[in-house]
């Protein structure tokens, strides 16, 4: 996917350079074809050009907003994830034997799972088979700590352990819903056909002057094209080159395996 991103930012520059050659072109073309006073109409064309860049500018920076905003969501949600995930081991630990054994155990096999959620990629299919095994696992957790919490000495934990309990599985459940929630595609098509059309109006603009600018045209659009991409790619936390700091998880993980592999090895069990 770095590649493909990569790909498509050289792509959109290169088709603004094409877009603004177009322009220059079609400036010379009108221009020859005026008989009388070709210069007229050159006189305004700087304000035209700088006040398309100004927009661009401003609707780059609006699409960008909105693509932070969501990563910033996924990176709070992971950091969610995992806390809700190391409050509900240490408050399993509390529960009485045989259940406190089951649900470290099982909560092992849960914290792979998790991981595996992120490290499938953007393959919906893998990921909704994560989430079916999660799903399966939750419903593991929520029986055993249901008949833990029945025991009279436990059942003062009671209100602790289902809160927990219902914030990790409502986490993972956010996590999987933050998939969806994406810029518009709308948004992205119509910031990068503004984008080609303003090339267009930058090589119009660059005619009366009989220079193209290659350079630094190029260089500008070199810019604009890596703006877009970068959108794109903090709107892809998976698969761009932007990703999603797993770090907190990838603690939580080792402390819950830590945990599990300190109990007897005749109570480690695999689940679903």
């Amino acid at each position: 996917m770095i590649g493909a991103t990569l790909l498509g930012w050289i792509m959109l520059a290169l088709i603004q350079v094409m877009a603004a050659e177009a322009g220059y072109r079609l400036h010379n073309w009108a221009r020859a074809r005026r008989k009388e006073n070709p210069d007229d109409e050159d006189e305004g064309s700087g304000y035209v050009l700088s006040a398309a860049l100004g927009l661009l500018g401003l609707l780059i920076a609006f699409v960008f907003s909105m693509a932070a905003a969501h990563h910033e969501t996924r990176r709070d949600l992971v950091l969610r994830e995992a806390d809700a995930i190391s409050s509900a081991v240490q408050h399993y630990q509390l529960l009485p034997e045989p259940h406190r054994t089951v649900l470290i155990s099982t909560m092992a096999d849960y914290v792979k799972v998790r991981r595996a959620f992120f490290d499938v990629g953007d393959d919906f299919d893998k990921i909704d088979e994560t989430m079916a095994r999660t799903e399966a696992l939750q419903e593991v957790i929520w029986n055993e700590a249901g008949v833990a919490l029945a025991i009279p000495q436990a059942q003062r934990l009671t209100v602790p352990v289902l809160n927990v309990t219902s914030q990790m599985f409502d986490s993972a459940a956010l996590r999987y819903e933050a998939l969806n929630v994406k810029v518009p595609d709308r948004a992205l098509q119509v910031l990068i056909l503004y984008a080609v059309v303003t090339a267009a109006i930058m090589g119009h603009g660059l005619a009366p002057g009989g220079r193209r600018h290659f350079t630094s045209t190029a260089g500008l659009f070199l810019l604009i094209a890596l703006a877009i991409s970068l959108v794109i790619d903090l709107d892809s936390p998976r698969v761009g080159s932007v990703h999603v700091s797993q770090a907190p998880m990838e603690r939580v993980i080792k402390q819950v395996l830590a945990t599990a592999a300190k109990l007897p090895p005749a109570a480690r069990t695999s689940n679903p």
